[in-house]
């Protein structure tokens, strides 16, 4: 047995079986890539399936939408309706306006002073109606704020007015107002020996926390000052003990304003950590069950199902009747079916389950949505309504979720605290509100009004089918809402006429309404007379007017409508804030420098008006007569260029931008400054005509950058030829586009035809400059100083002035 004795015999002896492992090896990572690529790729695939795409789009709209208002001509007939409805609307408005004035006129004194400065009412003024609406719906219609007492479900305000309230105090009124004043008294007198005292606990959190455990069916409790709070403790709880990140949310679901659960609009942190799924499909199943080693949580607002995959209605959003829709009593039975088996599919993949009833909780049920659905959840968040009047928030949840330490990890901990946590005086109130509705009585308090209700809204939609009024109440438990059941770009304006005639609503309007317990048989009367003659006069204002037979106003026109004016607002603001709109020249939209054009209705109107845009022009920035002279020789050959541009580009193109050089020299150098006259020609002015040159003079530098070293002559003039034809088509189309959006087609092509044609007036008009320019004194006027006021945008006799004008100024 021979063994090789140098390094290089040894390599050629190994060199076939280092050959085969290395491939075997490198086999496996390849094999281990892919496999862990594919693995990635189907969870991905599946993700895609089972996301909404809501929130993202509504997110991204949200960066890109502008606001703009509707003008008071345009207020009344946004739908299209002719001017006899506007006038209807108009009247209608005013009617409702005199009324607010009077019957809230202390209320609204007072708010003006009062709450002047408080940010959290500015903000829900400005989200009552969709945007373009709001700013005269705010001028004329106050909504005033300040209330002095309740008297059961009533609200009584500054004026002395008696609303009956459906805003529910946000949902917070579950019971009725006097027995949450009731609570609120008795938990004070029972813990105000303490005072508020934090850290010791009352005696009375104990009884609290057995009550609050037999109704979760909960290992531990958490306490809380409000929902967002709780919200964001169980969802950082979770996260801790599962070791987990992600969070599922459904479509819509509202979880409070903390933005780590907020995907959509409202949000300005970019969430990473947040899957928003479809409600109710069988894909969400799929992607929890392949992504169950990344969730540390699966919320559920239980309310959803009253409106599956679509946020809290609004009338802010209530732009059309097909943006409100609630689910009929079909679809809540397959909701309650859709919990099941998201129960089924969270504990098979040991995903904990998470119930957000801060709104749902002894609502819908004495014991919530988890009563009310028969589903259980591993963590349960409430408020609202359990601190018997007074704010709260509270979590449940199961003992290996409620842990805030790593018994194995001493430095490991998830800080969740609050100094205000079970205050004894929210404490007191609660004790009360828990005694209560634990007891039989409760059941039968519930059970009773439930019924009355349900045949409350049987009777609303029959009275209104028979009156012929489009809309209907829909409702889940205690939980109601309005639906509009015809197109219309006014429902928003239903809540002022609610308003008006006594209900009080909450910042939302018509979409989110609440009755309490403590409605009885009269008041569900008073409620369906006020609601149905709220209705009765808004369709006899005209606000739901449907058009004619040749001219119906359909779901279609009003989005189509809704499409124009988003689209054209938003794209010509964008402009106006950036130097394209300088570029372009785009007329001011408002103001005394905003040009005015009529559109012209017949042919010999529409010539009328390209003669007179040519009288106003020439009478704006054509008096001199050498500017006049050097008119007619550029003018002179454009008209040749007209026939060339046919058969020889380069040349037309070299020719013509010659004459436009001539030409703009006339005006930037001999002609005064008239930037302000020029500004109500719709056409471009001497200022931005200087940016066109220097387009012109850009383009052929960028061509000759794109082409080699050894390119010829006349091969790179055509190709800077063809650059000056983009720039030509660019500033002349741009600006035709500009002009189609803001004014019309018509006018338009009143100034593209009056372009067009210029050379041949011109000729015209300016042929005797030929014999006078030769002595004429207005080559005098040829200053820099001149040039620089054009640059500048001066106004007209804001250009150059003589020595003695300048000392004097």
């Amino acid at each position: 047995l021979e063994f090789p004795t140098t390094p290089v015999a040894r390599a050629s002896r190994f060199e076939g079986p280092m050959t085969i492992i290395q491939s075997f090896a490198l086999l496996l990572v390849w094999a281990a890539l892919l496999a862990y690529a594919a693995y990635r790729g189907y969870k991905i695939f599946i993700t895609l399936l089972a996301t909404s795409p809501t929130p993202f789009g509504a997110r991204f709209a949200s960066g890109i939408l502008r606001s703009f208002s509707l003008d008071d001509d345009k207020f009344f007939c946004a739908d299209g309706a002719p001017e006899e409805i506007a006038k209807k609307r108009r009247a209608g408005m005013d009617n409702l306006a005199r009324s607010f004035d009077e019957q809230f006129a202390a209320s609204q004194k007072a708010s003006e002073t009062v709450l002047d400065g408080i940010s959290d009412l500015r903000f829900t003024d400005t989200n009552r109606v969709p945007f373009p609406f709001q700013k005269l719906v705010r001028e004329r219609l106050n909504v005033a704020t300040l209330a002095l007492s309740s008297e059961g479900p009533h609200i009584v305000d500054l004026d002395g007015n008696r609303s009956l309230d459906v805003s529910g105090s946000y949902g917070v009124n579950v019971c009725g107002y006097d027995n949450y004043k009731r609570w609120m008294e008795a938990g004070l007198q029972r813990t105000k020996d303490l005072g508020p005292v934090l850290g010791p606990l009352h005696p009375i959190v104990g009884e609290n926390l057995a009550m609050i455990k037999a109704v979760s069916k909960l290992d531990e409790v958490s306490f809380h000052m409000s929902g967002t709070e709780a919200i964001m403790c169980a969802v950082r709880l979770a996260a801790f003990n599962t070791r987990r990140k992600l969070v599922v949310t459904f479509a819509g679901a509202y979880h409070g304003w903390w933005d780590g659960v907020q995907p959509g609009p409202g949000n300005e942190r970019k969430i990473t950590d947040v899957l928003p799924l479809k409600d109710m499909s069988p894909a969400s199943l799929n992607a929890i069950r392949a992504r169950k080693d990344e969730i540390a949580c699966v919320i559920v607002n239980p309310l959803q199902g009253f409106n599956p995959n679509s946020p809290p209605p609004n009338d802010l959003v209530l732009m059309t009747a097909a943006i409100r829709k609630a689910a009929d009593s079909e679809t809540l039975d397959h909701y309650a079916v859709w919990l099941k088996e998201l129960r089924k599919v969270c504990t098979e993949c040991e995903v904990p389950l998470m119930f957000d009833e801060v709104y749902t909780g002894f609502r819908m049920a004495p014991g919530g949505a988890q009563q009310y659905y028969g589903v259980h959840a591993d963590m349960v968040v409430y408020g609202k309504t359990l601190g018997g009047g007074m704010p709260c928030g509270v979590v449940c949840g199961k003992k290996e979720l409620m842990r805030r330490f790593d018994p194995e990890r001493p430095l490991r901990v998830s800080y969740v605290i609050g100094t205000f946590s079970a205050h004894p005086l929210t404490m007191g109130a609660m004790n009360e509100f828990l005694r209560w509705v634990t007891t039989p009585e409760a059941e039968q308090v519930y059970e009773k009004v439930g019924k009355q209700f349900e045949h409350w809204i049987k009777d609303v939609n029959d009275e209104m089918k028979a009156e012929n009024l489009p809309l209907s109440v829909h409702n889940l438990t205690t939980v109601w809402t309005v639906i509009f059941n015809q197109p219309g770009r006014y429902h928003w304006m239903f809540q002022y006429y609610l308003r008006d005639e006594g209900i009080a609503l909450s910042w939302v309007g018509t979409g989110r309404l609440l009755v309490s317990l403590d409605f009885v048989q009269n008041d569900f009367e008073l409620l369906k007379k006020k609601l149905v003659n709220a209705a009765k006069r808004m369709r006899d204002d005209g606000w739901w007017y449907l058009g004619t037979p040749d001219k119906p106003i359909t779901a279609q026109s009003i989005s189509a409508a809704m499409g124009k004016e988003m689209a054209y607002n938003t794209v010509m603001k964008t402009v106006r804030e950036g130097l394209l709109a300088e570029v372009l020249c785009l007329p001011e939209q408002t103001g005394p420098r905003a040009p005015k054009a009529v559109p012209p209705e017949t042919l010999q109107e529409f010539y009328e008006e390209v003669m007179r845009r040519k009288e106003d022009d020439h009478a704006a920035s054509h008096s001199n007569t050498v500017n006049q002279f050097m008119h007619l020789i550029s003018s002179t050959i454009f008209i040749i260029n007209y026939y060339t541009i046919w058969s020889n580009c380069t040349a037309t193109m070299a020719t013509g931008l010659f004459s436009l050089f001539l030409r703009q020299s006339g005006h930037a150098i001999f002609e005064p400054p008239c930037h302000d006259e020029e500004e109500l020609l719709l056409g471009f002015n001497t200022r931005s005509k200087c940016f066109v040159v220097a387009g012109y003079t850009l383009a052929p530098l960028i061509s000759l950058l794109r082409l080699s070293n050894d390119v010829g002559f006349f091969y790179a003039l055509a190709s800077i030829a063809r650059s000056w034809l983009g720039v030509t088509l660019f500033f002349v189309l741009g600006h035709t586009g500009l002009l189609w959006m803001q004014y019309g087609f018509r006018i338009s092509m009143v100034w593209l035809i009056k372009l067009v044609t210029d050379p041949f007036t011109d000729v015209l008009v300016y042929y005797p400059s030929a014999v006078t320019v030769w002595t004429t004194k207005d080559w005098q006027t040829a200053t820099w100083d001149n040039f620089l006021s054009h640059l500048n945008g001066a106004p007209k006799d804001g250009g150059a002035k003589s020595p003695e004008e300048k000392k004097t100024q």
